[in-house]
């Protein structure tokens, strides 16, 4: 599309488009807001490892809508992967995955005396 200084309209777009310029706006806000309502708004993380007896036995659910406030380019691919991947409390302990940000200083913790499993990622 060219923008006709002398006219002041768009020329070589359509003429529903040079009437209702705001349109092509709108559309681009639609397509660059796709990617966001096509993340799954929980994900289960797949069991790698037999919990221990004390531990909950379900798998841990991560909700992308309670980390919000990050960009997915903060997570993603450098501390996940886009597709799932099981881990372990172990891996969380060594600070990879949850473990990144949830090591008790910068996040609460995701596992250890202090962590709170029942209320934040084993939720049924």
């Amino acid at each position: 599309m060219l923008h006709d200084t002398n006219l002041g309209r768009m020329t070589g777009a359509p003429a529903w488009l040079r009437r209702h310029p705001f349109v092509l706006a709108c559309l681009g806000i639609v397509v660059a807001s796709a990617s966001v309502w096509a993340v799954p708004a929980q994900v289960r993380i797949p069991i790698v490892k037999d919990h221990a007896k004390l531990d909950p036995p379900g798998a841990g659910m991560f909700s992308h809508w309670r980390h919000e406030q990050y960009q997915c380019v903060a997570c993603h691919p450098t501390i996940f992967p886009r597709a799932r991947k099981g881990f372990t409390h172990d891996d969380m302990d060594e600070g990879r995955f949850c473990g990144a940000c949830h090591d008790g200083r910068t996040a609460p913790p995701a596992s250890g005396a202090r962590a709170n499993c029942k209320t934040s990622c084993h939720t049924p």
